[in-house]
């Protein structure tokens, strides 16, 4: 919507919503009416899902529950479906095969996609406001600091299924305000034997895994190994990726099979490379770097012990501990700082020659390489580069470090009550995290796109204090250095938890649930600022108005901008200024906690059908980054610097969901719900440019929308359709940093209304396959058109079409073909609004290219079992 919404416009959602609200709530009573007692038969017939289809009701996932008793449309994909379509990430088969999620990259790089799940997203990448929660093995993945998740960090070939629970489900804590993704892994004894696979292809990608289980009945134990090696250089210039994964896991069954311990390390080390939206001036070679380097390294250790025993027929005790140790290195190129560009109010500087103006640094720089790239002929005498250009730029250096110990402990009962079935369980959890973050901002020149650090300052000293020359040469003892950030961070969570499911009759079930959540987060560090943007060593606080020097470089001699030489006259201290540098604290404790319920129901209404509802909350507590980066008269830029500590509220998401499920004939599923997500105190990044930005509270957001799905098997086909649409918007209003004035109804930037896939396969003989699926995506607002004013500030919907062949010469090997982007679209996924280009400095829209049309070859040997073929449907 426009800021010139009117009130009709306002009035006619109302009604929608209290139409769709009121539709629901009457559908909801006539279904629990309906499984009534008074209706009961005596013989009742459950619905007849898959019995595979089990998904866990709590993050230690020791029994599970069947995905007919799940009172939310919980959606569940398997390692068969990951090794068919030969997805090398999770967001990438998640994608491929569900209606409500569609993906959004900014970088370039394959390793780097945004989810997008019923409008809620997570991301690899700082800056994205994270709705979803991610758990390997029962260990919650999103990162400490940021709560982003890693796709790289996450192997798939150890992947037996992933769970996708809808809703604000609060048995799963923080950031699960619109959803879980729960990831379950192999073992040795339902995946026996040996597989080893090589691909190739497109982009240079040159990929090796293996995987591999094996079972020791007589000593009740099985053991399960898989690795992964994936290089590719990329469809766009320095996106390369290097990833290299290793996963092991070995179980032991004892007294019986009442006990069971779990054993699994996970390992990687990853490099990925991206190289940034482009203008669209530049769009016509669209594998080109609008700047670099930008790259994201990443190492992980994870050891995970988890243990269950039945104390009885219908007692159980589960439990878990881990520790988790991630490094996260990130060098990024920042070409947003101008040099005499722009006048301090910041208008564009301009030039007058001839009686003419014209905009002082218009097309200066058209291949990244500016005309005064060094300084005149006396600095060229002392050997030195001027260090700067009509674009000036920075290199971001980063290093996280995080250091995470959990446990868990739940207790299960399945004793009857009241003569009905019940199931109940109690749990804790608890995770310490100690961050450590550590940033330096160097001053850079940009060459052929390329940011290149300056090796020494544009100050110099001479012995005699008098002005350099070529017999009296300055010494560059100066650092180069804008910035720097150091802070240490100390995060706490603990939950305490129950869920109930209980049989009111033999066709309903009632479901209530609930967590306290309590999270402590204490910080402590600073960030010190050295040189101004332009490299000068004087500034002006952007707060408190203060005046600021770096002493360290009074008496010093600078070479001009102008290019006209060296300074005749050392530096001076600016008058009125005060000795720096400056130095914003980043100390700060924040303490957040909240109980969060749920209940919900289930109704089988017989032949093989059944019907759904559920009311849920759940609570994030904003993170460290977030709450480092809350100051809007001094934004940063991400994942750089910080500022001040203001405090930020948590968000809570109450969600409402009702649908329905069942099987038609022998083999045809389907399922459909709408639900209704609203937020309170819902955290985003405001942009200010296309690098810098803040978080801030922007007050309720809603999300509402509904999905339908079904799959079935014709002879030799098997066929699937699923739909997605949400309507993600502001409710309330708010003014960004540029300017722009959000009303409620305008749409949420970055999430498509409507998605559609569709899979077909077709099997010829046991030995020869084909399958394919169609994605279809409707266009999304661009990130910056937060009003949603701009009409050019939208990203177009795409269609797409990818295809896999399986062949099988003999019971041992498999050769696989996979092409994606069958007909070569262009498309973009990710954009931005109203950005400067630092190129032309025309205001325009950047989009991220996406991948064009690939093909891959793969070779797979199997043998002593068939690990590959033992992945469950």
């Amino acid at each position: 919507m426009h800021s010139n919404t009117s009130r009709s416009g306002k009035g006619a959602r109302r009604a929608r919503n209290a139409a769709l609200r009121l539709a629901g709530g009457v559908a909801a009573l006539a279904a629990v009416g309906s499984c009534s007692p008074a209706l009961a038969e005596d013989q009742i017939v459950a619905v007849a899902l898959p019995t595979a289809q089990v998904v866990g009701s709590t993050p230690i996932d020791s029994i599970g529950v069947p995905l007919s008793q799940f009172p939310a449309n919980a959606q569940r994909v398997s390692a068969k479906d990951a090794r068919e379509q030969r997805n090398s990430n999770l967001a990438d088969l998640l994608n491929d095969n569900l209606g409500q999620v569609s993906i959004s990259n900014g970088s370039g790089n394959p390793y780097q996609n945004d989810i997008n799940y019923r409008g809620f997203q997570v991301s690899s990448l700082l800056g994205v406001p994270i709705g979803v929660s991610v758990y390997f093995d029962g260990v919650r993945m999103n990162e400490p600091f940021g709560s982003i998740v890693n796709w790289d960090l996450i192997p798939m070939n150890a992947m037996s299924s992933v769970n996708i629970l809808p809703g604000s489900n609060p048995m799963f804590g923080l950031n699960t305000l619109g959803g879980a993704l729960v990831v379950n892994t192999k073992n040795g004894k339902d995946n026996a034997g040996t597989s080893i696979e090589a691909l190739g292809g497109s982009f240079g990608r040159r990929a090796l895994s293996f995987e591999t289980g094996i079972v020791d009945k007589a000593h009740g134990t099985d053991y399960f190994v898989a690795g992964n090696v994936d290089r590719q250089d990329g469809f766009r210039d320095h996106s390369g990726s290097n990833v290299k994964q290793l996963y092991g896991k070995a179980r032991w069954h004892g007294n019986d099979g009442a006990t069971q311990l779990e054993l699994s390390a996970a390992l990687a080390d990853t490099s990925l490379s991206g190289t940034q939206s482009l203008p669209m001036d530049m769009m016509a070679n669209r594998s080109a770097a609008y700047t670099w380097p930008d790259t994201i390294s990443n190492r992980m250790a994870l050891l995970n012990l988890k243990g269950s025993h039945w104390l009885n027929d219908t007692n159980q005790l589960a439990g878990s501990v881990y520790y988790r140790k991630a490094s996260l290195h990130n060098v990024n190129s920042n070409a947003q700082l101008d040099d005499g560009c722009f006048n301090d109010d910041g208008s564009l500087a301009t030039t007058t020659a001839g009686g003419i103006t014209t905009y002082k640094c218009a097309n200066k720089a058209p291949n990244g390489t500016a005309v005064n790239a060094v300084t005149g002929a006396n600095a060229l005498a002392l050997g030195y580069g001027r260090w700067t250009n009509a674009i000036n730029t920075s290199i971001v250096d980063s290093a996280t470090h995080e250091d995470t110990v959990g446990t868990s402990l739940q207790w299960s009962n399945f004793s009857q009550l009241a003569g009905r079935n019940n199931t109940f369980t109690f749990g804790g959890a608890f995770d310490h995290s100690r961050i450590t973050y550590d940033q330096t901002t160097y001053l850079a020149r940009l060459i052929n796109y390329q940011a290149v650090v300056t090796p020494h300052q544009a100050y110099g000293f001479t012995a005699n204090g008098s002005a350099p020359s070529a017999s009296n040469p300055a010494l560059f003892t100066g650092s180069n250095v804008i910035g720097a950030v150091n802070l240490s961070s100390n995060v706490n969570n603990f939950s305490a938890y129950f869920t109930d499911t209980f049989s009111v009759t033999d066709k309903l079930s009632v479901t209530a649930s609930g967590s306290f959540n309590y999270t402590t987060l204490n910080q402590g560090g600073a960030n010190n600022r050295y040189l101004n943007e332009d490299g000068g060593y004087a500034w002006t606080d952007d707060v408190s108005g203060v005046s600021y020097y770096n002493p360290g470089y009074a008496n010093a001699y600078r070479y001009s901008n102008a290019g006209s030489g060296v300074a005749s006259a050392p530096n001076g201290i600016p008058a009125g200024a005060v000795a720096g540098p400056e130095t914003n604290s980043l100390a700060g404790s924040h303490h957040y906690h909240r109980f969060n319920p749920a209940l919900g129901f289930n109704c089988d209404l017989g032949a093989g059908q059944g019907i759904f509802g559920s009311y849920s909350e759940s609570m994030r507590a904003p993170t460290s980054i977030e709450l480092s980066c809350a100051d809007p008269n001094s934004p940063c830029s991400l994942p750089t610097g910080f500022n001040g500590d203001p405090d930020l509220k948590a968000v809570v998401a109450k969600t409402i969901e009702f649908g329905g499920r069942g099987k038609l004939g022998k083999s045809t599923y389907w399922s459909a719900s709408v639900y209704d997500s609203r937020l309170s105190n819902d955290i985003q990044f405001i942009a200010t440019s296309n690098t810098y930005g803040y978080f801030a509270n922007v007050g309720k957001t809603e999300r509402r929308g509904f999905e339908l799905g079904a799959s079935t098997k014709i002879d030799k086909w098997s066929l699937s359709a699923n739909f997605g649409y949400v309507d993600a918007i502001y409710k309330s209003a708010f003014t960004t940093a540029s300017g722009q004035n959000v009303v409620s109804g305008n749409k949420i930037p970055g999430i498509p209304a409507k998605t559609l896939k569709l899979g077909l396969s077709y099997a010829f003989s046991p030995n020869l396959s084909m399958g394919g699926n169609v994605i279809l995506v409707s266009k999304q607002i661009a990130h910056g058109n937060e009003s949603n004013a701009d009409p050019n500030g939208r990203v177009a919907g795409y269609g797409l079409v990818n295809l896999n062949l399986h062949y099988k010469p003999t019971s041992n090997l498999e050769i696989s073909a996979y092409i994606s982007n069958l007909f070569n679209k262009r498309y973009s996924t990710y954009g931005l609004s109203g950005m400067r280009s630092i190129y032309t400095l025309a205001t325009q829209q950047f989009m991220t290219p996406a991948p064009p049309r690939a093909i891959w070859i793969g070779l797979t040997y199997s043998f002593g079992g068939k690990a590959s073929g033992a992945d469950k449907d």
